[in-house]
């Protein structure tokens, strides 16, 4: 039996209501604690409430349509900004209490609230630049991060290119995926990866956007595995359009690659939360070992990539290395993305209560590395504070030393 789906989780039907209820609770909070103060006069007052109230209704509509097919584009991006504006003045809010708290240590009244007084002025600009400065970095293209790795069992320079977390549908279309394929075909990619949240609408609404995604081009093809939020939608369509597009589809399988004659195992695992009671109508459950074992009966020596959407994969990875480390030898590679490098700070440091890692690249206790694009679109909001939109370049060189470059 399957844990149940806890109410917390994004995919639970009740999860919108739930988001709603928790957001009307931060805009209560930030009006109360600093908005509210801005007011001179009742007029003002009421002017600031409609304002706060407005942007809660925004924040409510755009969560009800989570689960449902996205409104028309303008008016998407106008509720999913509600969102990102509630969270940066969330935050603003805090750290004015904290300072406020601070405060609190100066001992003349007259001088504490002239300094409360200016700290408020100085959390409302804050919090506007915050929204203006995530908005700027969120409606960039995809910056190219070049990474040069030294991996055993390479022996001629393999070029790769990962994208991840594209979330096509919503802010996310046409245009935008045909610049990510664009940019991605003119690094001339020996192989390219498709790290899961590639699709994030029901597929006849986006199947124009999606089919962009069939002019990328690599020597050795496109390989592919789910994300979690492809479960959230038609799961199966969207794998049948990805092998129809001639992509590797990777469902607890491999697929080898000779490069030089010198073969390397590519696998890959259906995502996590296929075990999830919610999703088992899918039949898409991961399995790591019997992914594993299959590779290990092909070729027991060949330099394994392996590609899972959610890099929490290597604690189950680590569990199999200790009991069968024959199983795992050959890993040099993870690829995941999932986690949007935290997307906006400082909510990146919740991320790792669920995942391992946050972005970038880690060398691993059981050996090899791990690498979590930060996506290569976004969720939500159209907005980034302390991450990037990404699309990963690696050249995979011969070991020849430790040394990793960027």
């Amino acid at each position: 039996m399957e844990a149940p789906l806890s109410i917390l989780q994004m995919q639970h039907m009740f999860f919108p209501l739930l988001a709603i209820c928790g957001f009307g609770l931060v805009h209560f909070y930030i009006y109360k604690a600093l908005i509210k103060s801005f007011a001179t006069t009742v007029l003002f007052q009421r002017f600031w409430l409609t304002l706060v109230w407005l942007n809660f209704l925004g924040t409510a509509v755009y969560f009800s349509f989570l689960h449902k097919a996205p409104p028309n584009q303008s008016l998407y991006l106008l509720l999913s900004l509600c969102m990102g504006v509630a969270l940066s003045f969330l935050v603003v809010t805090l750290l004015y209490q904290l300072c406020s708290l601070a405060l609190l240590g100066v001992k003349h009244k007259h001088t504490r609230t002239r300094a409360r007084f200016y700290l408020k002025r100085i959390a409302g600009i804050a919090g506007i630049v915050m929204v203006g400065y995530g908005i700027f970095v969120g409606v960039q293209k995809p910056q190219i991060t070049h990474i040069n790795l030294e991996l055993e069992g390479i022996t001629e320079p393999l070029t790769a290119v990962q994208l991840s977390d594209i979330h096509i549908g919503g802010l996310i279309e046409s245009t935008r995926v045909r610049d990510i394929v664009e940019r991605t075909n003119a690094l001339e990619p020996d192989v390219i990866f498709l790290t899961g949240d590639i699709v994030d609408s029901p597929l006849e609404i986006v199947r124009e956007a999606v089919s962009e995604l069939a002019h990328l081009k690599a020597r050795y093809g496109v390989y592919y595995v789910l994300g979690n939020h492809e479960y959230f939608h038609d799961a199966r369509n969207i794998l049948e359009s990805m092998r129809q597009m001639g992509f590797e589809v990777l469902l607890n399988d491999h697929r080898t690659i000779t490069h030089h004659r010198q073969p390397i195992i590519i696998a890959g695992i259906a995502d996590l939360v296929g075990v999830r009671e919610a999703f088992l109508h899918h039949d898409l459950k991961p399995d790591v070992r019997q992914t594993l074992l299959k590779a290990h009966d092909d070729n027991k020596n060949a330099t394994m990539i392996f590609l899972s959407h959610q890099p929490k994969v290597i604690y189950e990875l680590e569990s199999i290395h200790n009991s069968e480390p024959e199983l795992t030898a050959n890993i040099r590679l993870i690829l995941s993305g999932h986690t949007h490098g935290g997307q906006i700070f400082p909510f990146s440091l919740l991320v790792p209560l669920q995942q391992p890692y946050t972005k970038g690249l880690d060398s691993l206790p059981m050996g090899g590395y791990l690498y979590i694009n930060q996506g290569t679109g976004y969720w939500g909001p159209p907005m980034r504070v302390g991450s990037q939109n990404e699309i990963t370049h690696f050249t995979l060189l011969p070991k020849s030393s430790n040394q990793v470059s960027k």
